[in-house]
């Protein structure tokens, strides 16, 4: 709960107002009648094409209203509308750019100077020949264009593809389309250690949500056997006579604490289930983190009509979320709600350090351990720097990528087949992974 008034909170304010604010407005949106009661906020980025021209071509003129607002939820109101517009000013520094920060080269005449495609997520040949996948797989050979970044392990500066880096960044080349601009492992805030730590938690949450869902993975329910004194009052607001929370431990081999729910309204029409997920050294942190965001995910779901219906044509954050929580698609979940395993809260590794550079060395380390690298982009805009903001953006390629788009779920990636067995599940080989869409929005 927010107890003292932080400086960034005045200027995150000062960015509000409807003539000529970096965020037009920000609305409280409202619990339904039986749901869990947590005070959610969204921030009005309005549309972006009229000020940044590569958004407008990424769109074709189409307006971005609506579509790229901060979101934020809390147990405290006035936290939860600070953290929605600091979410707005993290959407919207990672949509600013200048062409004149890329180059225009192949990985191969990059070399050991950027990052090395062999290395990064991939499609399989499978999907490759689906001809409405829209992801190609990584080519050293096709020219694209590179952005700065470096390495969190080694301080070594290096070329990132631009397609891993923005949102609304229109592809200039086949080769960019080796992934698809989403906001997995972006993150804002005043610490720039905090900031990586945040971004670095998100694509390790990232990693075990695709895991979880595409080798159904029979997580361990998790037993609340212990509740700290700070995971009380969200514990309190999410008792729901409506709504069941399931709670798994989708901790992964990389060892960062991950919970995964499943929350389910019987007797609701149209979304019976809803799949939330966090990550955090402090596994008490991840479990209040799920029930916050999970309100937060029920109303927006809730409020939004069903563009799709097929699932070869998704795309959209949305679309799996809203097709999934069908009530007739309820039993896509008992590899989840009939899993044999179980284990305790207390039984979790951490809690680690949750913020600060300490925190960041742990998470490092634990990567390294796996033999991966984390690499970092600076995004923070002069709008964020004048809040005393960072925005940062982190790649790590081993991981696994979280993918909306039904026909490119990146089953070529080899880590979707050997994680499971480093975690002890079964593997499935990709003609038996889940055929049901993410759940995940």
């Amino acid at each position: 709960m927010m107890r003292v008034r932080p400086p960034v909170a005045d200027r995150l304010e000062a960015m509000v107002s409807p003539l000529g604010g970096l965020v037009g407005s920000t609305t409280r949106l409202r619990n339904p009648a039986g749901d869990p009661q947590f005070p959610v906020y969204t921030a009005a980025l309005g549309d972006l094409t009229q000020v940044l021209p590569q958004v407008a071509h990424s769109t074709q003129g189409k307006s971005t209203t609506g579509t790229i607002d901060g979101a934020g939820g809390s147990i405290d109101e006035t936290e939860a509308r600070w953290l929605s517009i600091a979410e707005a000013l993290e959407r919207y520094s990672c949509c600013v750019y200048s062409e004149d920060q890329f180059i225009w080269a192949t990985g191969q005449e990059l070399g050991a100077d950027a990052l090395d495609l062999d290395r990064v997520p991939r499609i399989s040949h499978t999907e490759a020949a689906n001809p409405r996948c829209l992801i190609v797989p990584p080519d050293k050979t096709a020219p694209m264009r590179w952005v700065r970044g470096i390495s969190l392990m080694t301080a070594r500066l290096t070329w990132i593809p631009v397609s891993y880096v923005y949102l609304h960044i229109p592809f200039t080349s086949r080769g960019e389309r080796l992934t698809g601009p989403i906001s997995t492992g972006c993150a804002a805030h005043t610490d720039v250690h905090t900031a990586l730590t945040k971004a670095l938690c998100e694509v390790i949450e990232r990693d075990a949500i695709a895991l979880t869902w595409l080798q159904r993975l029979p997580l361990p329910h998790l037993h609340l056997d212990q509740v700290p004194e700070e995971l009380a009052p969200f514990l309190a607001r999410a008792d729901s006579q409506r709504v069941s929370t399931h709670l798994f431990d989708a901790t992964t081999d990389v060892g960062v604490p991950t919970i995964y729910s499943v929350e389910v309204t019987p007797h609701h029409p149209t979304l019976r289930t809803v799949v939330m997920c966090a990550t955090d050294p402090d596994p008490t942190a991840a479990v209040a983190k799920v029930f916050r965001e999970a309100a937060a995910g029920r109303i927006g779901l809730r409020n939004r009509p069903m563009e799709r219906t097929d699932p070869k044509t998704f795309y959209s954050v949305y679309d799996g979320a809203l097709y999934m929580g069908a009530p007739e698609r309820a039993h896509a979940f008992d590899f989840l709600l009939e899993s044999p395993n179980h284990t305790k809260l207390s039984e979790l590794p951490g809690p680690g350090p949750a913020e600060g550079e300490e925190a960041l060395v742990w998470i490092l380390e634990r990567l390294r351990a796996c033999g991966m690298e984390a690499f970092a982009v600076d995004l923070t805009s002069d709008e964020a720097r004048d809040a005393g903001v960072w925005v940062v953006r982190v790649i790590v390629p081993e991981l696994m990528p979280l993918s909306f788009i039904g026909a490119a779920q990146y089953r070529g990636t080899p880590r979707l087949y050997t994680a499971p067995q480093a975690m002890g599940y079964p593997v499935h080989e990709e003609a038996d992974l889940n055929p049901w869409p993410q759940p995940f929005a």
